[in-house]
């Protein structure tokens, strides 16, 4: 197998827009637990404006194989600031329901106020290609982003972990869990399918800078 240090990693830009977008469509949103569950089918605009969102911070990351030179795995990053409303109404019920999961698990803490930081990067989504899995890519692409978050003066940076297997990536990283949710407790009627010790809650998880 090729070694993880192989493999090139560098900010996304502009000119990677299609490969990351390719891997949104055909990686991420078909193995991400929560979106198999649920059925979320109709992602391709959902996917461009969450890309369009990161280019503009320009903080997320890229890592490209090796030999296909093609992007074998993503970080996609973004700057959160306190007190920040987004305003999701533009999407289908089913991206909306996903916005609020993601929300509810941070309704008992604030890491902004426990931070006391006014802005802080957000490791949004992370999607290795089944072809690069193994390499610990995902552990790699958070180092980056840490290392990048500290070059820009972050405080500090968060994210959801959606299963456990993200969560040991983000452990690796000295992330530490600030709250979970079980989805089954969240929404039974939606969220059943989601149980088992890998995919049966989500975790709120941050580190200081």
């Amino acid at each position: 197998m090729t070694s993880s240090t192989a493999f090139d990693i560098h900010l996304m830009t502009e000119d990677d827009h299609d490969q990351v977008l390719s891997l949104l469509l055909n990686s991420f949103f078909q193995d991400e637990p929560i979106t198999r569950c649920i059925q979320l089918t109709d992602t391709l605009d959902f996917a461009k404006s969450i890309i369009q969102g990161c280019l503009k911070d320009k903080c997320s990351f890229v890592a490209y194989h090796p030999q296909t030179k093609q992007i074998a795995a993503i970080c996609l990053n973004e700057i959160i600031y306190k007190n920040n409303n987004e305003n999701n109404s533009q999407w289908g019920e089913k991206v909306r329901f996903i916005f609020e999961i993601l929300s509810a698990v941070h309704k008992k803490r604030s890491i902004f106020e426990e931070f006391s930081a006014d802005k802080l990067l957000h490791i949004y989504i992370i999607s290795v290609d089944q072809s690069a899995r193994g390499h610990g890519l995902a552990s790699k692409l958070i180092a980056k982003s840490i290392e990048y978050g500290k070059e820009l003066q972050m405080i500090g940076a968060y994210a959801e972990a959606t299963n456990l297997i993200s969560l040991k990536c983000f452990k690796q990283q000295k992330f530490d869990v600030f709250d979970e949710l079980i989805y089954a407790n969240y929404n039974p009627q939606r969220l059943a399918g989601l149980k088992g010790e890998i995919y049966d809650r989500c975790y709120l998880v941050a580190r200081k800078l």
